[in-house]
This record gives C-alpha cells, structure tokens and sequence, in this order.
C-alpha cells in the first residue's frame, strides 16, 4: 500500500470516527438527566425523582401535588415522545407532522370525536381534579420549555417540530383511546351482520355461540351481594339490519388505528389469608395488552407523606392504574362489556335530517379542519344524529380516497353510540379517588365514578379483606342486547339508562376465599351487561393452580403467571384428532406429534405450532398448510359435539387459555 493510499485510509477512519462521536454527542443531548439538580418553578418543595435498578421511577415530594408535578416531568423526559404521538392519535392530529399519509386515520377520529369528548369531559371536572391533573401538565409542560432541538427526542428533530404545551384535554384524549382499544364491541356487530348475510340467521348462530352454560364465572351465585339483580335480554325484538353491503370489508379497507389494548388475554386474582403462607392476602395482576417499544406502563412510585402509591402508570396521565398504596392493592382485567352500538340511520334527500319514530330530526354539524403537512387543510362538515357521529361519513370518504381495488361500496348512514362519547366522563377522577383509597368503602366510592373502559377490579387490604367490582357505565336498551346493528328510526334499540352502580357485579370477602378474573363473563346469569367474553379455560387453569397447594406464597403466583399449560388444548384437540385424515408422510408426523404432546405450550414446543422440530423446511410447509385445512367444518371450538367441559368448580362460569396460551382476546 502506499504512503498516499494509507493517509487517504486512516483520514477516513479518522473522519468516521468523528461523525460517529458527532452523532453521539448529539443524540446523547436527548437522553434524560438522571444525576444533579435541575431548577423549575411550579412546586412547593424540592422534588427527589430516583430510578432504580429494576427501572422504577420514585417521585418525592412535600405534597401530593409535587409528586404530580415530578412525574410529569419523569414521564416527558423518558417517554416525551410518545407521549406526543398518542395525543395526536387522541385528537386526530397526525397528518400535521406525517402529511397525508395518516388522513384517513385523522378523519376517522375527527369523525369518531376522541377529542372533542376530551374537551367535554374535561369541562366536566371538578375542580379538586382539574388541579391534580394541572399539577400533572405543569411537570410535563416545565420539560417541554427548557428543551430544545437535539435536546428533544430524535423523532422531533426527523420529523422539524417541537412539542406544544401539555394540556389537561390532552390527559383525557388517551384515556378515550385506551377506552377504544377496550371496547372493541363494533367490529363484532359488524362480523355478525356480514356472516348473517352471507349463511342465514340459522347458520350464522352456529358460529357464535353464547357463552357455556355451565362455563366458569368470575362470580357464583354464593359470591354475589342479594342486591344484584337478573335483567333479561329480548334481542329478537329488535329488527336485524337488513343491509347487504360488507361492512367489515368497508371498515377494514378505511381504518389503519393504531392499537394500544388489544392483546392477549389479562389475568387477575386474589386470595384472602386461609389461603396463604402468610396469613395476609396475596393479590395478582398481568395484564397481556400488546408488546410494544417503548412499554405501554411506566412503574412509578409517589411518595408525600401518607400520599404513597406505587404501580403501573401511563406516559401522559398521573394515576397509578394497577398498583397499591400502605392499605390496599388492586388489579385489572377487561370486562369485554359490550358499550358500543351502531345504528342504521334513515335520512332525508337533503342528509341533514334524520328520521325518529316517524320524525325528521335535525343532525347537528361540527367543522372539523385537518391540518395536512405539505397539503392543503381537509374541512369535515361531521354528521352527528341522537345516536351519535355517523362514523359512515369517514369510512365512506376513506374508501373513495383509497387506491385499493376493487373498493368497498359505499355505506349506508351508520351512526355510534359508545359510552367514552358521553358528555361527561368521570373515570380519571375514580382513577385517582382509587390511589388514595384506605378501605373497601373509600374504594368502592371511588369506583362509583369509573365510566370506561368496564375493568374487573380485584381487590385486598392491610386489614386481610378481598374482594371484586366491575365498574362502568352500562346501557340500559329499551330491547335487545346490543350485539347487532339497529335501525335508529325505530327508537326500539334506545339506551335508556345505565345500570346502577350498587347492581354491577362485585363481592367482598367471598365465601369461596378467593376472585379470579380472566376477561370471563362475570355472572351465571343474565344482569343486562352484554360481552364478548372469552371461554372459561384461562381461568379454569387459574383456579386449578391456586387449589394445588394449601398455603401461596408469591413464589406461587408467579409460576401460575408463567403457567403454559393449555386447557383449551385440552379439551379442543381431542375432537380435531378424532376427525382428521393425514393426506402424507408430512401430515402424519405432523399429526403423531400433536397426539403426544401434553398440552404445555412452551413457546420452545413444537406441538402447540403443529409443526414438528424435526422436518425439513419444504416439510413444515406442508404440514402447516394441510393441517388446518384437514379439520372438518362441522368442528367447534371448547366443549361442542360431545367434547368434555372444563371441570367445575365452586363458581360457575369463567374464561380464556391458560397462561400465554392460544385464546386472543382484549385487554
């Protein structure tokens, strides 16, 4: 090589060597400062905010204000800006920093209102809320006005904008989107209708069957309170829509949400103290929603004098949503309550008025302007009717706007009803009313507040009691159950009340010793509140491992946390095996390995997948392929045509997949 050739060489090592600790220098800007001492103004007192080893955050202050204040602050210099996506998504702001490319998402949400229930709901505070959640704000808003530039996430300088000022609505727009994510019932109206159409009532039945029976519920006759009552349910009352058009088709060509709650399915329990080494209660909660980067939680802990609470928090809000406090512990699972409606509505030639029991009601209008980067603004005139926005309006829109092909024809006038749309929401003030609860009475008085999404909330304190509640604003119809679309006009599908706080399902110190809560239904009966709850074998599973041993310890519950064993498996594989037919050598292997497996499904197990280790690639092709097309039609999932049921217990009814096993379900 020579002199030249090597003096060129190491001048470019040279120069990579300084890009690189360019780059490092000026990435590292953005990292949050976790030593020394940085001077605010907005609090009473010095604020301590430690990070621990296990990546706990521990905020201290003088009052429980400051503590507001540093965790604000914590969660904008960790997670600012994911912060800022999710209250964009809230609002329907996104198209202002990524251009047209997520229209159809904004105009969706515009048309769907997240944010102006936001506004409203923040209207609505008290006023001892609005300052715990101004205290919150001004801890973000003191990050946000003292960094700058490279000081900020990378993801601003990519995208040339800084964040504006944290505001009170801004708390309350994620909030609604996690009540979205958790209140999923609409795209199941919208599966029922398209089936419906396509098979018939009769057939269509076949496909969704209520919940067992005899399945596993969170509450057995003996566990409930006599003051919860039955209400029946009438659906056949209400008018099946007669539409013809794929609604799912139209819906999924049109949204591109993104998803923060769907996943699989959440664990709760808790045990009172004949059931525990201790003595005292032991209380358990993993709640499966999506894996994401960064984590949907942030585990914090404040701390002001008898103000002590520590838990799961969300990055833009100031509650601990799942944690404890010095005299209780709560958890959460998914109620999986059906507190969605779509209504079919009849408008007159002009759009502007829509038809109630033989009248022509006026539809209110709210403009709505989409900020579009790089384009020019995009005016919404939303159609709203006494049932809500007609969500229609954007789906339509999207669709026409979409390249794909063929598109969707164009929806019938579809209007939403959905709890989070209600002119108040109180659930953030239940959400902290619940951080600083002593007893099951301060509890319970909290929870009277909760509105959305419905949570299955377990329940232990200091003093050795448990117990249950599922909170949430639940309609009361003038007909039906709400599971398919309605016809508006008729007024026969109404919501005409909620059901009263003391009727919901709850227990205190259940004779049984213990609660588990599996996104299972709730009660062994009909009490008005609709779901689209999973089957019982998660839970089953649950309650099997918690009989296993006299005394728990937390040992315990954590090895049933990371308890695989299927009895969904269990007791669905038995019928597949009976019916299929190996078509070759592939299918075979295939089938032999899944006749000896034991039903744990270790994600390092190759039976769970159908697919045994020990075939070659072109092999495991085969074998994926014709597995599943070899199961007879006329299979049904859990206990159908002569399978056995999960075994019973003392309660009745439950729900899920054991462990990390195969059910899918919300939250």
């Amino acid at each position: 090589m020579s002199k030249w050739a090597a003096r060129i060489l190491v001048a470019l090592v040279v120069l990579t060597a300084i890009g690189f600790g360019g780059a490092w220098m000026y990435l590292r800007q953005s990292l949050p400062q976790i030593e020394g001492s940085v001077t605010v103004s907005g609090i009473s007192g010095p604020v301590d905010i430690v990070r621990d080893a296990d990546s706990v955050t521990h905020v201290f202050g003088a009052t429980k204000l400051d503590t507001f204040f540093g965790l604000g602050y914590a969660h904008a210099q960790d997670r600012l800006w994911q912060m800022e996506f999710q209250r964009r998504v809230g609002m329907g702001r996104l198209s202002e920093v990524f251009g047209a490319a997520t229209l159809p998402t904004d105009r969706f949400l515009r048309t769907l209102g997240t944010g102006r229930a936001a506004h409203s709901a923040w209207n609505m505070l008290d006023s001892q809320t609005k300052v715990e959640l101004n205290a919150y704000v001004a801890g973000v808003n003191a990050f946000i006005s003292t960094h700058h530039g490279g000081q900020l996430p990378l993801e601003f300088t990519l995208l040339r904008f800084e964040p504006e000022p944290w505001t009170g609505p801004d708390v309350l727009a994620w909030v609604k989107m996690m009540a979205w994510d958790l209140s999923k019932n609409y795209s199941m109206e919208l599966l029922r209708h398209d089936v419906t159409a396509a098979l018939g009532p009769a057939r269509a039945a076949d496909l969704f069957l209520p919940y067992p029976a005899d399945g596993l519920t969170i509450l057995s006759a003996e566990d409930m309170p006599r003051t919860l009552s039955k209400r029946g349910t009438t659906e056949e009352q209400i008018p099946r829509s007669s539409m013809a058009e794929s609604l799912s088709e139209a819906f999924a060509s049109a949204l591109d949400l993104p998803s923060f709650g769907s996943a699989l399915g959440s664990n709760n329990w808790v045990v009172d103290g004949t059931m525990t080494a201790s003595g005292k209660p032991l209380l358990a909660n993993d709640p499966h929603l999506d894996a994401q980067i960064p984590s949907l939680w942030y585990l914090a802990h404040l701390s002001a004098g008898d103000f002590d609470v520590i838990g799961a928090t969300l990055p833009g809000a100031p509650a601990v949503v799942i944690g404890r406090n010095k005299f209780i512990a709560w958890g959460e699972t998914n109620v999986m309550g059906d507190v969605q409606d779509l209504f079919r509505e009849r408008l007159d030639a002009s759009g502007t008025h829509a038809e109630f029991r033989g009248a022509q009601e006026p539809l209110q209008v709210v403009n709505e302007t989409i900020v579009v980067k790089g384009a020019a603004p995009v005016t919404l005139a939303v159609r709203i009717s006494r049932h809500g926005p007609l969500i229609s309006d954007a789906i339509n829109a999207n669709n026409a706007e979409s390249k794909k092909t063929p598109k969707p024809a164009p929806l019938h006038p579809l209007a939403f009803r959905w709890t989070a749309l209600e002119a108040t929401d109180s659930t953030l003030i239940a959400a902290l009313r619940v951080n600083e609860a002593r007893n099951w009475s301060e509890f319970t008085n909290a929870l009277r507040d909760w509105v959305v999404p419905a949570q299955n909330f377990v329940y232990a304190d200091a003093d050795g009691h448990i117990g249950y509640y599922a909170p949430g604003r639940f309609p009361v119809r003038a007909a039906g159950d709400g599971s398919t679309i309605a016809e508006g006009w008729t007024g026969d599908a109404e919501w005409t009340d909620w059901i009263p706080f003391d009727q919901l399902p709850h227990t205190y110190d259940p004779p049984e010793h213990f609660v588990v809560s599996a996104n299972e239904k709730a009660v062994p009966y009909a009490n008005g509140i609709g779901g689209e709850w999973i089957e019982p074998h998660r839970a089953q599973r649950i309650v099997e491992r918690l009989r296993q041993k006299p005394k728990l310890t937390p040992d315990d519950f954590g090895s049933i946390q990371a308890d695989t064993f299927s009895l969904h498996a269990k007791a669905l594989l038995p019928l597949l095996l009976g019916r299929v037919r190996p078509v070759d050598a592939a299918d075979a292997k295939a089938v032999d390995l899944l006749r000896q497996w034991n039903f744990d499904a270790r994600g390092d197990r190759a039976a769970p997948t159908g697919l045994p280790g020990g075939l070659t690639a072109a092999e495991r092709e085969t074998a994926g392929q014709a597995l599943p097309l070899a199961w007879p039609r006329s299979v049904r999932s859990g206990a159908a045509e002569g399978g056995t049921r999960p075994p019973r217990h003392g309660h009745q009814s439950r729900s899920g997949a054991a462990g990390r096993g195969p059910d899918r379900d919300r939250g």
